[in-house]
């Protein structure tokens, strides 16, 4: 258990200025967690001076995952970083929303709007890995520090500073820590309290990576009664699709018995680009199965010296395709607004008053369209949820 010691909130950071080219940056962050929120901020407060040093758990041979999907809002705050044209060039643009049935009929196609720039994908699908490695490379080239295999022990926090002990008994200070370590983050827990877990809202998903059939080229569902299968085009050759399964209790099942207990999900789907997926599942192809636990925090989302981004602060699920932005445009807000305050406790102050409101509306949207899909339906209410929650997206982070 991490431990932590509060403190006066009365201090003053340097000032950053991510809005000019030269600025002025605090001398030192740690980034708890080296997730695609803790890579995007460290990459964002590292290029414009600060020194940053991520402490993560993980190795990175250790990074599994099928894909992603980024909409214009995550490229619009990726572009705030520089990176948007790097995840652009090495993963699949697409530009529309597709609606099949269960033998691979078009019932409804819709085209998704351009919301990052009229010359640019609606969407951007990539592996996860791939993401991984781009903001791992562009951290590192501007200057942070990731510490693999690491874990905090202790968070200290004074008027001046928060001091955290590492797994290797060295400590390091700071004028602020990110905690960007997952939905089950033990940053949160010891710094906000443990009352704030995650919960399982009776619904869990399969992810299964494919060579993408020519049909899958953007956004599409199969839709049989309560069943739903997803598509999501990850590059010209490589796609994921995604199994939604309803159940009262959290299930967990062995990683051995995947490829055993995936292709009966298929069973309901005649669509021939289906059946050929289920054909070909093995062990060649990354299979996952992970319940949906979610959690928002109440406000605000920072303790002193210490700020919540990403799944510490918001685990979504999955509907909307937002979780990976989400934490994206936290780590565009909160350097934005570290860069306009010279002082920390208004800085966090305003990343809190930017991000609530609008995580909330994504959090809660999500969360409908998953109760919806419980139940045999026409996906009607859905896709009003859904178009009305790309229009949020669409706004102004």
């Amino acid at each position: 258990m991490i431990r932590y010691v509060a403190y006066d909130s009365d201090f003053v950071a340097r000032q950053f200025r991510m809005v000019v080219k030269e600025m002025e940056s605090v001398d030192r962050v740690v980034v708890i967690g080296g997730g695609i929120g803790g890579l995007t901020v460290a990459r964002g407060l590292a290029s414009h001076g600060s020194d940053v040093e991520v402490i993560e758990i993980g190795q990175p041979g250790d990074r599994l995952g099928t894909g992603i999907t980024l909409l214009g809002n995550a490229l619009r705050a990726l572009d705030t970083l520089g990176l948007a044209e790097q995840v652009i060039d090495n993963g699949f643009g697409w530009d529309v929303v597709n609606w099949r049935d269960g033998a691979g009929n078009l019932t409804e196609e819709r085209p998704s709007p351009r919301t990052f720039r009229p010359d640019a994908p609606a969407a951007v699908g990539i592996m996860r890995t791939v993401l991984a490695e781009i903001l791992e490379r562009n951290a590192l080239s501007s200057g942070a520090k990731i510490r693999f295999g690491t874990t905090v022990d202790a968070i200290e926090q004074d008027k001046d500073g928060v001091t955290v002990t590492l797994s290797t008994g060295e400590t390091l200070r700071a004028d602020l820590a990110v905690a960007a370590d997952g939905v089950y983050s033990t940053t949160r827990a010891a710094v906000f309290g443990s009352d704030h877990v995650p919960s399982y809202v009776g619904t869990s998903g399969w992810r299964y990576t494919i060579p993408r059939p020519e049909s899958l080229n953007g956004f599409t569902l199969y839709r049989n009664g309560a069943r739903i299968i997803g598509g999501l085009p990850l590059s010209d050759d490589i796609a994921y699709l995604f199994l939604l399964e309803h159940s009262d209790e959290h299930v967990r099942m062995p990683d051995d018995q995947l490829v055993d207990l995936l292709p009966e999900r298929f069973e309901a789907f005649s669509a021939p680009e289906l059946r050929q997926a289920a054909d070909e599942i093995s062990t060649d192809r990354h299979i996952s199965f992970r319940p949906f636990d979610i959690l928002l925090m109440p406000r605000p989302w920072y303790r002193g010296r210490v700020v919540l981004l990403g799944d510490a602060a918001h685990s979504l699920t999955p509907n909307l395709t937002s979780g990976g932005g989400m934490a994206i445009e936290d780590a565009a807000v909160l350097c934005d607004e570290v860069s306009k305050n010279d002082d920390v406790a208004a800085a966090l102050q305003a990343y809190d008053e930017r991000r609530f409101a609008r995580v909330e509306a994504i959090y809660s949207n999500s969360l409908k369209i998953t109760q919806l899909e419980k139940e045999p339906n026409d996906g009607s209410e859905s896709l009003r949820l859904l178009i009305e929650s790309h229009g949020m997206l669409a706004q102004p982070f």
